[in-house]
C-alpha cells in the first residue's frame, strides 16, 4: 500500500512531470565500477565465424585499420525515416567511434585507425562506390557496412540489395580484409510501417560468403528495448540526448568485442 506522502506527491505533479519522474526511475542505474548498463549476450557480439585479417594484423603488426561505411547512424546523421525518435545528430560520437574508443581501451597497446564514410540516407548502391574506391586508395584489415535501413524505408527490392552486398564483399575479399555487416536498428516506428524480414534475409544469406560476417544491431537494440535499458521511442524529451549517447556507447562496446572475439583476442 504506497505511503500517504508518495500519494501526496504524485497529486501534486502534473502529468508531464509525473512521466519525466517515471523515466528517470525506471532509467538503469549508473554502474559503480563504470560498466555501461546494457546487456550484451555472447551470441550476439561473437562473430559466427573467425575474423581472419583482423586477427592477423593485431599480431603481425598490433594495430588495425578499420574503414566503417553506412548510412546516419554510422555518420552521427540520422533522419526519420526509422521514427523521429531515431532521428538524431552525433558528430563524432555515433557507434563507430564508440567502438574505436572501446577498442583503445580494450587493446591500450595496439594501434587503430578508423575511417568514416557515408551520408544520410545514402543507399547501398550509393555506398559500393564508396567502398570501391577506398579500398582502391588504402590497405583496411576490416570493413564495417551498415546497410538496409534505407532499402527498407523506401521499398526498394531485396534482390538488388543483394547484388550490390555481394559485389562489395567480392571487392572486399580480394582487398583481403573481413567484411562484417551491420543490419537496421530496431524500430518499432520501422516495424509498424514497412517489413523488414526480406533485408535481413539477405543479409543473413550474405553471410555465405567467406570472410563475411553479420553484426546483428536489430536483436541486441530489440533486447536492449525489451528490458528497458535503451529505449528511444519511449524515454522522456529531457533524457533522449542521454539515452542516444548510452546507445551509440553500448553499440560501440558490442562492437569491440565483436571485433576482438572474432580476432580471437577476446
Amino acid at each position: 500500500m504506497p505511503s500517504l506522502i508518495a500519494v501526496e506527491l504524485m497529486q501534486r505533479l502534473s502529468l508531464g512531470s509525473l512521466l519525466v519522474a517515471l523515466v528517470v526511475m525506471l532509467s538503469p542505474p549508473a554502474r559503480a565500477d563504470g560498466a555501461l548498463p546494457c546487456e550484451m549476450p555472447p551470441d550476439l557480439t561473437t562473430p559466427a565465424d573467425p575474423l581472419v585479417h583482423t586477427g592477423e594484423a593485431l599480431a603481425k603488426r598490433n594495430g588495425l585499420d578499420i574503414l566503417a561505411l553506412g548510412s546516419g547512424s554510422t555518420v552521427g546523421d540520422s533522419g526519420t525515416g526509422a521514427g523521429p525518435a531515431l532521428s538524431y545528430q552525433t558528430p563524432q560520437g555515433s557507434f563507430p567511434y564508440k567502438m574505436l574508443e572501446a577498442l583503445e581501451t580494450m587493446r591500450s597497446t595496439a594501434h587503430f585507425h578508423l575511417t568514416v564514410k557515408g551520408a544520410r540516407n545514402m543507399s547501398a548502391d550509393a555506398m559500393l562506390t564508396i567502398l570501391k574506391r577506398e579500398l582502391a586508395s588504402h590497405h583496411y584489415d576490416l570493413v564495417l557496412w551498415q546497410t538496409g535501413t534505407v532499402e527498407v524505408v523506401h521499398g526498394l527490392r531485396p534482390d538488388s540489395l543483394r547484388s550490390t552486398l555481394q559485389e562489395g564483399a567480392d571487392a572486399t575479399a580480394q582487398a583481403r580484409a573481413d567484411l562484417v555487416l551491420i543490419d537496421p536498428q530496431f524500430s518499432r516506428f520501422l516495424r509498424a510501417n514497412a517489413d523488414v524480414g526480406p533485408y535481413e534475409t539477405v543479409l543473413q544469406q550474405m553471410t555465405g560468403n567467406p570472410g563475411v560476417t553479420l553484426f546483428h544491431r536489430l536483436d541486441l537494440t530489440q533486447t536492449w528495448v525489451g528490458n528497458g535499458q535503451i529505449d528511444l521511442e519511449r524515454v522522456g524529451r529531457d533524457q533522449r540526448d542521454k539515452a542516444i549517447g548510452l546507445l551509440n556507447a553500448c553499440l560501440g562496446q558490442a562492437l569491440a568485442r565483436y571485433v576482438l572475439t572474432g580476432a580471437g583476442l577476446d
